[in-house]
């Protein structure tokens, strides 16, 4: 379930009102958005929305056609034969979107990363650092019990979102996965301390493209490489409880849940059918 709602995050980007209406408004949307980190001048501001322009026309093109075709794989699985193997080229599917997505991207954020001030880089660094203290104070006081009931709870409602009303038999198996769930915040704030740390530096070294092109690769296209052992060694364990789950509960859905399910991918291709 996870994946599909990532599905959903990387083909439209889209939330409120009128899907379509976002959309084809896209640049001064994002330019709204990127201005919550890091204030940009008028000239920033007209390259980002050149830029966004060329990358919409693109995905619409280009991009939107994939997700069509992904979304009908989708709606015509039989849940009740689903397989950890099905999962793993679903996966795939969605790691390729991904890496689509963030190769058209990427020379984009490059160059206009280079393009900040010294000021704007400073300004950046402290937008990101308050949002990564409101996470460190949101978790660093509950304890792990407290914390596996929130992915309980995040669980059961993105099961809710995709397939309605859960049988009690789909909770109690949510209740078991959350419990065997090892639990990863306190690693996460430390791994976002380290990630201000290297982007810090990064930006700090922007104009050295000796420097600055390899590393801002490896963020932009290898970001697991940063995780230290213990965290990579949690995520796996985390990532094969929820793939035994995942498809325990998929195999479980009723034919009520199913048609939901369904309706839900056929509203989403709907919409992008509109937008192409």
């Amino acid at each position: 379930m996870k994946q599909w709602g990532l599905l959903i995050a990387i083909c439209f980007a889209l939330t409120g009102c009128s899907t379509k209406f976002i959309y084809n408004n896209m640049d001064w949307l994002l330019v709204e958005y990127l201005e919550d980190f890091v204030e940009l001048n008028d000239e920033q501001e007209e390259l980002v929305s050149e830029k966004i322009e060329l990358l919409s026309d693109w995905h619409r093109r280009e991009e939107i056609p994939n997700y069509i075709e992904h979304l009908d794989q989708l709606i015509a699985l039989d849940p009740k034969s689903f397989t950890e193997e099905d999962l793993k080229t679903q996966e795939k599917l969605f790691q390729e979107h991904t890496k689509r997505l963030v190769g058209q991207i990427a020379p984009e954020v490059f160059a206009l990363a280079r393009e900040l001030s010294d000021e704007q880089a400073e300004e950046l660094m402290d937008n990101i650092r308050v949002r990564h203290t409101r996470y460190k104070k949101k978790y660093q006081t509950l304890s792990e019990d407290e914390i596996r009931a929130n992915y309980q709870d995040k669980i059961t409602e993105n099961f809710d979102d995709w397939l309605g009303s859960l049988t009690s038999e789909q909770e109690h198996m949510i209740e078991e996965w959350a419990d065997q769930l090892v639990v990863t915040s306190y690693d996460w704030i430390d791994h976002q301390t380290k990630m201000r740390i290297e982007m810090n530096t990064l930006l700090t070294n922007r104009m050295q493209t000796g420097y600055f092109q390899p590393h801002f690769q490896q963020l932009m296209f290898n970001p697991a490489s940063f995780y230290s052992a213990e965290l990579e060694e949690k995520i796996d364990y985390n990532k094969a409880i929820a793939d035994k789950y995942l498809v325990k509960i998929i195999n479980s859905v009723t034919n009520r849940q199913t048609a939901h399910y369904r309706q839900e991918l056929r509203d989403w291709r709907n919409i992008a059918m509109d937008i192409q």
